[in-house]
């Protein structure tokens, strides 16, 4: 098998209506998802102040993924999954409509906007793993790793998009005004239009033909219709059902390990920028620039090219050779600064070379992480049949939000006790110690496929599943 190119397959996959209509729904909903959670941590600041407030909104977004995506893979894989699409984003529109009744009936009533927030979020769990599950119904095989590509793109370009175009411009340029005793203020109207816009992308998904998706499993629709009782008491057993798919495919039991660390790391980046600018390069905090450009332009390019290196190297050199750059890059950071200050004693933090370093570094951190994120992702999707790829993709996201929560506050207080430096020699041997694993574990997986013991136990599996 031949991958598309991806200047090819970026244009031939827009080309294909149906998945112009899906991609055009990701973009939108995920925009309006990150302008929405950007102005409701802008919202509980002005209202309250409060910096521990505004962490429980935080909170609010991301605990739903670990409460609610593995119930929500096995609904999925039971369901019509063009149904859930649609769904999701009206019952999100609707929320989000209640959203702005609650703030224009008092905006400084929290618990009202921190249970919507907590609703909206949650709902989305059912939208993911439908989205991930269709998305190789709708391109041929060859042309898999490109969409992937342009999904990976699209989650970028959106998070651009909400969080520094949408949501500051339309708090700054709405106008704040009366009507009928009510004053509208900038926030009310962005969420307005997040609501609407969530009716654009259920549009665009009922516009998309039942028949694109003839590739579901041909018992979902009865499922769906005739045992969401019994879907509910198995969902358990079903989780457990997901698991022991995954555990049993070496391959793809790897691929998801690899694609939550990838997010993982992503976090820690995030959480690690502001320190990294005002600690490590003692610049203020209104430069992160610095650090969330390049890194966003590297993981943008890197999705773009990352189907043809797929092609040269194979998904499992790709994946090492991530982390080998990440550990580089990583340990590099502390090392420069440390040059430049022992070069240029006063002065050094505004060195045009020292800064131009930092942020190609950035850039090409950015840019490796693409390198263990879209091949993870390619062979989850190869991996995973359809009749259970919704719990697969679900089960990747508890693990990926149950890891991230102590690591994040586990890097935290190692910052602030021990300093940022040793944070990042840390961070570095941590990343190469994982890709040493991934490639000692595959290893380890190729012995086992020999046996048939992963063939046996994936069969067992579908004849319980079929049996059911």
């Amino acid at each position: 098998m031949v991958p598309t190119m991806p200047h090819e397959g970026f244009l031939s996959l827009l080309k294909k209506r149906n998945f112009l209509k899906l991609w055009l729904a990701q973009l939108i909903s995920l925009t309006v998802f990150n302008a929405s959670n950007y102005a409701i941590l802008v919202l509980i600041e002005e209202v309250t102040g409060s910096t521990t407030l505004v962490g429980l909104a935080l909170i609010c977004f991301s605990l739903p993924a670990l409460l609610f995506a593995a119930p929500a893979g096995v609904f999925v894989d039971h369901m019509n999954k063009r149904r859930v699409l649609w769904g999701s984003n009206c019952l999100r529109a609707i929320a989000t409509f209640i959203f702005v009744i609650s703030l224009l009936t008092d905006r400084h009533r929290l618990a009202p906007i921190y249970l919507l927030t907590f609703l909206i979020s949650a709902i989305g769990q059912f939208f993911t793993p439908a989205e991930g599950s269709v998305i190789a119904q709708l391109v041929s095989e060859e042309e898999l790793v490109p969409a992937l590509s342009l999904f990976n793109v699209t989650f970028m370009l959106s998070q651009a998009l909400g969080f520094i175009l949408v949501a500051p411009l339309a708090l700054s340029l709405l106008p704040t005004f009366t009507l009928s005793h009510l004053t509208i203020h900038p926030v009310d109207q962005l969420y307005a239009l997040v609501g609407s816009l969530y009716l654009v992308c259920a549009l665009l998904i009922a516009l998309i033909p039942q028949a694109s998706f003839s590739k579901d499993s041909g018992n979902q629709s009865r499922l769906a219709a005739t045992q969401p009782i019994g879907i509910i008491g198995n969902v358990w057993r079903e989780i457990r059902q997901g698991w022991s798919f995954v555990r049993s495919n070496k391959q793809l039991f790897l691929a998801v390990i690899q694609l939550s660390f990838a997010g993982v790391l992503l976090l820690v980046i995030g959480e690690l920028a502001t320190p990294i600018v005002t600690q490590l390069l003692q610049l203020p905090a209104k430069a992160m620039a610095l650090i969330f450009a390049p890194a966003g332009v590297g993981l943008v390019v890197g999705s773009v090219l990352m189907p043809r290196i797929t092609k040269r190297l194979g998904k499992s050199c790709a994946v090492f050779s991530g982390t080998v750059v990440l550990t580089l890059v990583t340990l590099l950071l502390p090392l420069t600064t440390l040059l430049a200050r022992i070069l240029q004693p006063h002065g050094w933090n505004a060195n045009p070379l020292l800064l131009l370093t930092i942020a190609i570094f950035m850039c090409i951190a950015g840019f490796a992480l693409d390198f263990i994120n879209i091949p993870a992702q390619a062979a989850i999707q190869e991996q995973t049949p359809d009749w259970i790829k919704g719990r697969v993709l679900a089960l990747q996201l508890v693990l990926y939000n149950a890891c991230s929560i102590p690591i994040i506050l586990f890097i935290g207080v190692v910052a602030d006790t021990f300093g940022l430096d040793r944070v990042l020699y840390l961070l570095s041997l941590c990343i190469i110690a994982f890709g040493a694993w991934g490639v000692y574990y595959e290893r380890k997986y190729r012995q086992l496929m020999a046996t048939g013991n992963v063939r046996d136990k994936q069969e067992e599996l579908e004849s319980d599943r079929i049996a059911q």
